[in-house]
């Protein structure tokens, strides 16, 4: 009997950290898990021993949502396991709320008063998590533009019930809401670079389509991959179409840069975002990395011919969304399938499979060619 795909993933043999508490990867590399307050509950964080500039603290990479409870998290995770030292540095892999909500807060000190640590960002991701708060430079948005560009956006695309367009006009505040507040200064980090995190090299491998330039780290010498949302065991990297960008196909900038991951070796430990550590045996792929990137590809095939089937009849993405998610969602969740479903059709009318028909009212169709 052929596995699932999740049975088929080998995950390390490592206690999951309790909320507060940390678990060793390897030296001078530590597991933190947060809370979200979502239905996927979790984030995974990487405490790594650092040493910048002469001081010896520690280095934080992606620092869960502006929650009190992520807050209160932190604390203990402070008082117990860093042994008096400060952070120097916060490292996100990108802009969303759970990697960077409390960047400015961590490293502003944590409440303690006892350091000042920059933010490394990638530059489009820095840019992006400022004008979600609308504190850009040169683009602020007015109170409840971007809910309401969101509930423009799915309306374009066939959701037309009132009560479901309220609620996303009422979701102006979310970002806000979990990123409280973005460092006005950063480190910028660059596709390829090489950053010295205490006694190794990580190198930057930029992923595409989750977010403007996701930033992974690769640690040769530890053979590590910390691989944020670019590679998960168990979910599937969202890619969503947004309002800011209502013609860009997302999933094919997800599935090319999965080309760079491939080229790891095949027993790398990949440490992801969301669910646990796993790699392959020594000398063998299987249940690693290129097994997860072959079932990613395998996944979205499926659901591309799934989308091209649906559309033999002129469709809304809003119709075509329960072929794909086929649970019952909430409004949290509703964003992003509808926002992959848009991603999975935009891909399809991009490659000439699929054409897009504008309606008498407006609205977007996308037919089968």
């Amino acid at each position: 009997m052929k596995k699932s795909p999740e049975q088929a993933i080998r995950y390390a043999d490592l206690p999951i950290p309790e909320i507060g508490q940390i678990t060793p990867i390897a030296k001078g590399v530590y597991w933190v898990r947060m809370p979200l307050p979502f239905a996927l509950d979790h984030i995974n964080l990487w405490m790594l021993e650092d040493s910048l500039e002469g001081v010896k603290g520690w280095t934080v990479i992606d620092a869960g949502v502006g929650t009190e409870a992520t807050r209160a998290a932190w604390r203990q995770v402070i008082q117990n396991h860093f042994q008096g030292l400060p952070i120097v540095r916060v490292l996100c892999t990108h802009y969303h709320p759970d990697h960077i909500g409390l960047a400015a807060w961590l490293g502003n000190g944590a409440d303690t008063g006892r350091w000042t640590a920059p933010l490394w960002i990638n530059y489009a991701e820095y840019q992006t998590a400022r004008v979600f708060l609308g504190a850009g430079a040169s683009i602020k948005l007015d109170e409840g533009a971007g809910a309401v560009n969101m509930a423009s956006h799915f309306h374009r695309h066939g959701i037309n019930d009132p009560d479901t367009i309220e609620k996303l006009r009422a979701r102006s505040g979310h970002f806000p809401s979990l990123v409280p507040e973005v460092p006005d200064s950063f480190v910028r980090i660059f596709p390829n670079q090489s950053i010295r995190i205490g006694e190794h090299h990580w190198h930057v491998i930029a992923g595409y389509g989750h977010s403007p330039e996701h930033c992974a780290l690769y640690c040769e010498d530890l053979n590590l991959l910390i691989s944020g949302d670019m590679v998960l065991p168990k979910i599937s990297t969202n890619m969503s179409v947004w309002p800011q960008e209502p013609d860009a196909d997302p999933l094919k900038l997800y599935l090319d840069s999965l080309h760079a991951f491939e080229l790891l070796p095949d027993d790398v430990l990949v440490l992801p975002s969301h669910g646990k550590p796993f790699g392959a045996d020594p000398g063998s792929r299987a249940g690693g990395i290129k097994e997860r990137i072959t079932q990613l590809r395998e996944h979205h095939r499926d659901r591309l011919d799934e989308t091209r089937e649906a559309c033999r009849e002129a469709k809304h993405a809003c119709e075509v969304m329960p072929v794909l998610f086929k649970r019952q969602l909430d409004l949290h969740q509703l964003t992003f399938a509808m926002g992959e479903t848009i991603a999975h059709l935009n891909h399809l009318w991009h490659a000439g499979v699929l054409k897009r028909v504008t309606q008498p009212d407006g609205s977007l169709k996308f037919l089968t060619v």
